[in-house]
């Protein structure tokens, strides 16, 4: 019996204990996130439905080199034709011709059918290929520009899948430490309502004035309300996340994420102008982007130049056409009746004047790639402005945490000098008490200002990495 009981205990605790160890693995925790992120996110799925489309318009824009083959097959039936049947009474025949010692002869009602009319059917086919010669180089940019359309998107889907993971590190490490504060709003807590019990036994021995207990009410109130709003930032951390992986706030509440620190502290050290300079590398995604976009713009205007007047189209047009009653090879003497045609068309297409808009065409395209030159511009600087602000919250936040962390020290030693003439009978147990709260509140501010200090990490991580 005791054996059997050895047995379940061991597995309920080799079952238990299997994925909480898989979770205390920041690495396997975050490759299980991200692929939950990249197969349940709507934004990447939304992005990689756009970029298969920009392939298929790849696809099309290279079909341009090609022929296009047109078929036209129409049928027809007329139930009362427009030519009906043709016939000749043959005494009409024989009355116009006179041959000498001939009897005459008198036939009644005899005719002759001369034409049976026009069948009820008709039927045409019409197949037409028509093939580009030369227009101006107007189709290779054309593939060139979808084809960087498509790039773009691509580019697109990986900046968007870096900067949900940065979001998710970011929100993982926020309920790491929100966690943490609302354990010690708990311990606050049960301190506040010991220090409201005190007060009121104190006041109503007349030792103490009615309005501090009130404050001590108020101060506990203040404790409700700052735990009631951590609880809905914890509550919204976990629908942000639940959306972003599609993971339930089951799993998402069973995960425990450690933020890396340590990394934090490495980044810290490193010169804010050669972050700013990794920033704004040739590697950025946000820039690959924008190079590609200001690619598309030369393309474009390179289209609109090609345009312009006087700069004709060359195509070659094939044309096989067939008509008549029945199908072909069907029809009685098919081979001896002009049925069919065929037709070779050499075609050249131009625009003569239409009002000037080819060359407003032209200028506008001009005026597109000089402003996607300066969005480059533009992105770059506000590159290199949000690392340095980045850079100079975290300084920031660290200091404050510091500050906060000799707050927590000094509050240690007033508890403990507190504790001690509450011991010896020179200090009371409202004073304990109230350090101890104070202690709390400096823990709390020293987390949140570690939590800033981690959020501002990861946008620089993903800025610069």
């Amino acid at each position: 019996m005791k054996k059997n009981r050895l047995f379940l205990f061991i597995l309920f605790w080799l079952i238990y204990l299997g994925p909480v160890k898989a979770w205390c693995d920041n690495d396997t925790l975050l490759s299980y996130v991200f692929s939950q992120l990249d197969m349940n996110n709507v934004e990447l799925r939304r992005l990689r439905e756009e970029y298969a489309q920009s392939v298929l318009d790849v696809k099309d824009a290279k079909a341009g080199y090609g022929p296009s083959i047109d078929l036209l097959v129409t049928g027809t039936y007329m139930p009362d034709p427009l030519i009906g049947r043709v016939t000749v009474d043959v005494g009409d025949i024989l009355s116009a011709v006179n041959i000498p010692g001939s009897q005459a002869v008198n036939p009644a009602n005899q005719y002759i059918t001369l034409y049976s009319g026009m069948e009820q059917t008709q039927y045409q086919f019409q197949l037409t290929v028509t093939q580009p010669l030369f227009t101006w180089g107007k189709i290779s940019s054309a593939v060139k520009i979808y084809y960087a359309a498509s790039e773009v998107k691509h580019l697109q889907i990986l900046d968007k899948q870096y900067q949900l993971e940065s979001e998710i590190q970011t929100r993982l490490a926020a309920l790491y430490y929100i966690r943490q504060i609302r354990s010690y709003l708990d311990e606050e807590q049960e301190y506040a309502e010991k220090l409201i019990s005190i007060s009121e036994q104190v006041a109503q021995n007349g030792l103490l004035l009615q309005q501090k207990v009130m404050e001590a009410r108020i101060q506990a109130m203040e404790i409700d309300i700052a735990r009631a709003g951590i609880d809905d930032e914890y509550t919204k951390m976990l629908s942000a996340l639940e959306t972003l992986t599609g993971l339930s706030v089951e799993e998402l509440e069973a995960i425990r994420f450690l933020p890396d620190k340590t990394s934090a502290d490495e980044m810290l050290t490193k010169d804010m102008k050669m972050l700013q300079e990794e920033a704004v590398s040739q590697d950025r995604l946000t820039l690959q982007i924008l190079q590609k976009l200001i690619e598309i713009s030369e393309l474009t205007e390179n289209v609109s130049k090609a345009s312009v007047y006087w700069k004709p189209d060359m195509a070659l047009q094939l044309s096989l056409d067939y008509s008549g009653s029945r199908f072909p090879l069907v029809e009685t003497d098919w081979y001896r009746k002009d049925d069919s045609n065929l037709n070779i068309t050499l075609a050249l297409k131009t625009t003569v004047w239409d009002g000037g808009k080819k060359i407003n065409d032209i200028k506008r395209s001009e005026s597109k790639s000089m402003l996607s030159a300066i969005q480059y511009e533009e992105a770059e600087l506000k590159l290199k402005h949000t690392v340095q602000e980045q850079y100079n919250q975290m300084l920031l936040s660290k200091t404050k945490a510091d500050y906060q962390m000799l707050k927590v020290e000094t509050k240690n030693s007033l508890i403990d000098q507190a504790e001690k003439a509450y011991r010896t009978g020179y200090g009371s147990e409202a004073d304990l008490i109230t350090a101890q709260i104070e202690k709390c509140t400096a823990q709390i501010e020293m987390i949140q200002n570690i939590l800033s200090y981690m959020t501002a990490y990861y946008t620089l991580q993903y800025l610069t990495e």
